[in-house]
């Protein structure tokens, strides 16, 4: 009896994770670090002048400013900025096609591009706003925020991780999404805010004691379920597109 010699097939976690280190790589400028980081540190800032006004309701403050800075801004920019420039800075620059080649699952692209995302995009949005809740003096307030502001940020980026792929100059399509539906349209209409995801993200804030929020979309519980099935759905789109895209 001979023996067939099968190809080896590459280790998916393996592959994963090296195209996860690549994006990362890719990911991490200092125009972007100190973009982000700098709204960050102003939420801090608000923080602070909120503890130091006698009058403030603090969780009230608190929450004010994660809903409106945080949710409304900051979170929805950095993911955005990030987010479509992960796989479309390769396509515009012509080097997606030195990934395409390659043996690899066409699903893990769009994945690392995500998980390469979420990590700058949370230690810069979602932490400095729950420090910001924190120096608020509304520790109360500060694991809604955390939760919040993560979740909304992993639906945004599965969205324009999708959009770079979808659209060419997607930046200025997920702009544009942000500022007339997300901060537009919703705001205008309670049913809108149902299909947005600060309106989901909005939900899980208004739990937090002591502190309402504007154009909650619906139970927090749902909103837990809602918030990483957008992200899930926008890496699934991004895979669809990736395997039926023309590389060149």
């Amino acid at each position: 009896m001979t023996a067939t010699a099968v190809p080896a097939r590459p280790a998916t976690s393996g592959t994963l994770l090296a195209l996860y280190r690549l994006l990362l790589r890719t990911q991490i400028t200092i125009p972007r670090l100190l973009g982000i980081g700098g709204l960050g540190a102003l939420s801090i800032l608000i923080g602070l002048f909120t503890r130091l006004d006698p009058n403030a309701d603090t969780a009230q403050s608190a929450a004010d400013t994660v809903s409106a800075l945080g949710l409304g801004v900051l979170v929805p920019l950095a993911s955005l900025w990030l987010g479509t420039s992960a796989i479309g800075d390769l396509v515009e620059d012509r080097l997606l096609v030195y990934l395409w080649l390659k043996p690899v699952p066409r699903w893990q692209l769009p994945a690392a591009a995500v998980l390469a995302t979420v990590t700058i995009v949370i230690p810069l949005t979602a932490v400095p706003l729950a420090i910001s809740a924190i120096v608020a003096d509304a520790a109360g307030v500060a694991p809604w925020a955390l939760l919040s502001t993560s979740l909304a940020a992993l639906a945004y980026t599965g969205l324009f991780v999708a959009a770079g792929l979808w659209f060419r100059r997607a930046v200025w399509w997920s702009l544009a999404y942000v500022l007339l539906w997300e901060n537009g349209v919703a705001h205008i209409s309670t049913s809108a805010a149902r299909v947005t995801v600060a309106g989901w993200a909005a939900s899980i804030l208004g739990a937090a004691p002591d502190a309402s929020v504007p154009r909650e979309a619906g139970p927090a519980a749902v909103a837990l379920v809602v918030l990483p099935t957008i992200a899930v759905a926008g890496w699934l789109a991004a895979t669809w597109r990736y395997r039926r895209a023309d590389i060149d």
